[in-house]
């Protein structure tokens, strides 16, 4: 399972941050309730006051003048039910409710005592102290139900947490963008990487951050390692195709002379076979030097200038005739009719036309056609060579342009590498090539795309 820096990150700063969001609720809930605790039982003692100051002693009775209005203040406009006793020092009941469980007296002063306790499955809240009569010190017990002190609970733990929600959210989109812009250098070297054609071995020069200067550091220095092996097997294989093209070509000098000074048709018949044999290997040696001139290492070797597509195609496709005539294939060249110009290498865009034309040829059954055509269409020119030979199976149009690779079955002789020059050629003048079925669904068909040159007034 692939693991991520991003996902990482992401969750450790989040769970501290729901852990600590939970825990601040539960505690927003807490203080919630204890400032309405506060705030009520502040109001319960000034209710209690309220009663003692109704109280009268009228003949030694005592009672409690109550008005409705009052008493629906007390019950905090009838959302709470509200009761009273006034007791005397010995509990008896001298005014009040007589269903008020009874206080702890020997706990009772002048300072308000503060309790819970049920009735009928109800919890109330009730304060209790002594304050003085004519006669002597009396006590008032007064209760409530708690409805009011729940909602202000709640209002109070509500407006906390929706300020919190919001923080959280606010949090939660400010780690996201951190963690994301954290993470762009990461993504800059990607990009670099990625935007590389793949021979490009140079350094990458991006800039990072110090904590992934060591990680583009062993990139360097990794490409830097590719790029010296890479040079090394060019070198090598310039040089010893090189080294080949000379005793080559005094082979084939020995053995046309030898092929002159033959008298019997047997020796002839041999030295025969052993010219096809030195021309195929002079034809490798070739395409080896051509293949090592394409790669987009060899940049400075090639000359780049402003072509025309239609003269250089056309001037391939007349050295091809003697070849399609020779195996009976119809060769057909359709230009545009104004020039087709791209930027690019001359000899490069001659040899990959060569090989996509020769290659036609070469697996084009006899009384076949082979079709090449340049053509300029929004800003793009294309070079088509298309067939009516046998095709190319779907899965092998990638392993083609592999070097040396040629389809299984395949009868015909090659170098196996005229594909692997087309391809360097497509990638080093950054064009694209498409594979595909022809028109009818018959043969192969070789699209490559360049970028049309636009000339500067």
């Amino acid at each position: 399972m692939k693991r991520s820096i991003r996902k990482q990150l992401l969750l450790w700063l989040l769970i501290p941050l729901l852990s600590l969001s939970a825990f601040s609720s539960v505690g927003a809930f807490y203080i919630g309730e204890n400032l309405a605790r506060s705030i009520y039982d502040r109001e319960l003692v000034n209710s209690a006051d309220s009663v003692v100051a109704r109280v009268k002693n009228q003949d030694g009775k005592i009672t409690v003048d109550l008005p409705v209005a009052a008493l629906s203040i007390l019950r905090h406009n009838n959302r709470d039910e509200f009761y009273f006793q006034i007791l005397s020092p010995s509990g008896q009941l001298l005014a009040g409710h007589n269903f008020l469980p009874q206080p702890k007296f020997e706990q009772l002063n002048l300072n308000p005592q503060f309790r819970f306790f049920k009735l009928k499955e109800r919890q109330l809240r009730a304060v209790a102290f002594t304050f003085p009569n004519a006669t002597d010190n009396l006590i008032i017990q007064v209760a409530e139900t708690r409805n009011t002190r729940k909602e202000l609970t709640h209002q109070i733990a509500f407006t906390v947490l929706a300020s919190q929600f919001i923080l959280i959210i606010c949090a939660l989109i400010a780690v996201w963008f951190g963690v994301r812009r954290g993470l762009s250098p990461l993504a800059r070297v990607e990009a670099a990487v990625n935007s590389r054609s793949p021979g490009d071995l140079s350094m990458l020069e991006v800039n990072e951050p110090s904590e992934i200067k060591s990680l583009v550091n062993a990139l360097n220095n990794l490409l830097k390692q590719l790029s010296d092996d890479v040079e090394m097997q060019k070198r090598f294989i310039a040089n010893a195709a090189h080294q080949l093209r000379t005793p080559i070509a005094g082979l084939g000098t020995y053995s046309a002379l030898a092929r002159k000074l033959a008298k019997d048709d047997e020796s002839k018949e041999v030295l025969a076979e052993l010219d096809a044999g030195i021309a195929r290997m002079g034809k490798v040696v070739g395409r080896l030097l051509m293949l090592a001139r394409s790669e987009p290492g060899a940049s400075s070797t090639r000359q780049m200038s402003v072509v025309d597509l239609n003269s250089v195609v056309s001037e391939v496709t007349a050295t091809k005739v003697p070849d399609a005539i020779q195996q009976k294939i119809e060769l057909e060249f359709h230009s545009t009719s104004e020039p087709a110009l791209i930027y690019a290498d001359p000899s490069g865009i001659e040899e990959l036309a060569s090989n996509l034309i020769e290659n036609s040829i070469l697996y084009t059954p006899s009384g076949g056609t082979v079709m090449i055509e340049v053509a300029v269409r929004n800003g793009t020119t294309t070079l088509n060579v298309e067939d009516n030979g046998p095709g190319i199976p779907h899965e092998e149009k990638e392993r083609i342009f592999e070097r040396f690779y040629r389809l299984p079955g395949t009868e015909k002789s090659g170098t196996g590498l005229g594909l692997a020059i087309v391809k360097e050629v497509v990638s080093s003048h950054k064009a694209k090539i498409d594979v595909s079925s022809g028109p009818s669904g018959q043969g192969a068909s070789f699209k490559v795309s360049f970028a049309t040159f636009k000339r500067t007034l």
